[in-house]
């Protein structure tokens, strides 16, 4: 009864899964991509749409979006899919959020999910002209999550379009994964509260932002976007803020969250005003760190530093990329130990031995979790444990 409860009261979703069919996509990829599409298409119920669509040098919609009050009828046209040519990526996005766009109901949770496994060489392939069309979409309610497969997918344009659809990104390693990751996406969209959230941050009395560690994307009003809201999702920002002379107990700063529930076009927010008592020198001295600030601080400085690896990577330049991680991880291991700090050093380490081995794939783990403090980015479960 209460998993009936949880359901009823759940948002209805409005699907489109974009697949790659592209040459690269044959065999195992393929397969499995099948597989975890049956699977979605198993998960949903009558109060649900989802359309399928597939991609190489040409765009096929296997099924346009209808109810999924039965999943044979899906769950028979997915397996008609097979490999063909190039990668026509724009247009398999575009295909599927047409799809979308026609049944766009402002009261379901409206996504794309695209799956590629490659790099868009056919159509439009320009990263900015291609996010700019997805972060469109985002503002008529259309939401794009980014699933990139194997090796060679390009994260840059993968990573562009999550962030600017507003969804979730994901490198899979393997494709046996897929079908963990559709149920975490699945999870994630009925248990999102908010969407095109907003974070407003102003210094007050001469208080100055001088810088804020998540690399948020600004918007227009002077905002910053944040991924959805979920239900049981820690959500961290960290901000260095510089004071003029202070006066006790004056206003610092003024912080506004803002977002749309699911159903609602009304925009709701929630503003706090943060105060600075003034304390002696010698008592500043006396006070204990806050190891959690720290060990937070530290991680969205973490994920930064990585965009600097990456930018030694581009130009080649692997020497300067170790250094740079290697100085990472000294930095974190001088902490006091943690789980979290353990866990991030292992990854570290792990992109330390890659970069010998195999620089792509460290460039691409390295770009997936640089974006963590900016976006929703699936981690699976081995990562996480």
């Amino acid at each position: 009864m209460a998993a009936e409860a949880s359901l009823r009261k759940r948002p209805p979703l409005n699907l489109a899964l974009v697949i790659d069919r592209s040459g690269s996509m044959d065999g195992t990829k393929l397969s499995y991509a099948r597989k975890a599409a049956r699977f979605l298409a198993g998960e949903l119920t009558g109060r649900d749409r989802l359309a399928i669509v597939s991609f190489d040098d040409e765009v096929q919609i296997v099924v346009p979006s209808r109810p999924v009050s039965d999943p044979q009828p899906f769950i028979a046209a997915i397996n008609t899919i097979h490999s063909g040519g190039c990668t026509a990526l724009f247009d398999g996005w575009w295909a599927g959020a047409t799809q979308v766009a026609e049944h766009l109901d402002p009261g379901a949770m409206n996504r794309v999910l695209l799956l590629s496994d490659g790099q868009a060489n056919e159509g439009l392939t320009d990263q900015e002209t291609i996010a700019a069309n997805v972060a469109g979409l985002t503002q008529r309610g259309i939401s794009t999550s980014a699933f990139g497969l194997g090796d060679d997918f390009d994260e840059d344009l993968m990573g562009a379009m999550a962030a600017a659809g507003d969804g979730t990104l994901a490198h899979i390693e393997t494709p046996s994964q897929l079908a963990d990751l559709y149920a975490s996406e699945l999870q994630g969209l009925t248990s999102t509260f908010g969407r095109r959230v907003s974070l407003g941050v102003r210094g007050k009395h001469g208080a100055e932002v001088v810088d804020l560690l998540n690399d948020l994307t600004p918007t227009d009003a002077g905002n910053y976007q944040l991924p959805n809201l979920r239900a049981g999702q820690e959500l961290n920002v960290g901000l260095q803020v510089e004071l003029p002379a202070w006066v006790p107990n004056q206003e610092i700063l003024s912080v506004r969250l803002a977002w749309e529930a699911p159903g609602s076009g009304d925009r709701q927010s929630l503003i706090e005003h943060l105060q600075l008592p003034v304390m002696e020198s010698e008592e500043l001295k006396q006070l204990e760190p806050d190891d959690a600030v720290a060990e937070q601080m530290a991680l969205l400085r973490a994920n930064r530093e990585r965009r600097q690896v990456i930018a030694d990577l581009d130009r080649g330049d692997v020497i300067s990329a170790s250094a740079s991680l290697g100085k990472l991880f000294g930095d974190l291991s001088a902490m006091p130990a943690t789980p979290r700090l353990a866990r991030e050093l292992d990854l570290l380490s792990e992109k330390l031995a890659l970069l010998k081995s195999d620089p792509k794939r460290s460039r691409k783990n390295l770009r997936r979790e640089s974006q963590r403090s900016s976006l929703n980015v699936w981690e699976s479960d081995d990562e996480q444990t």
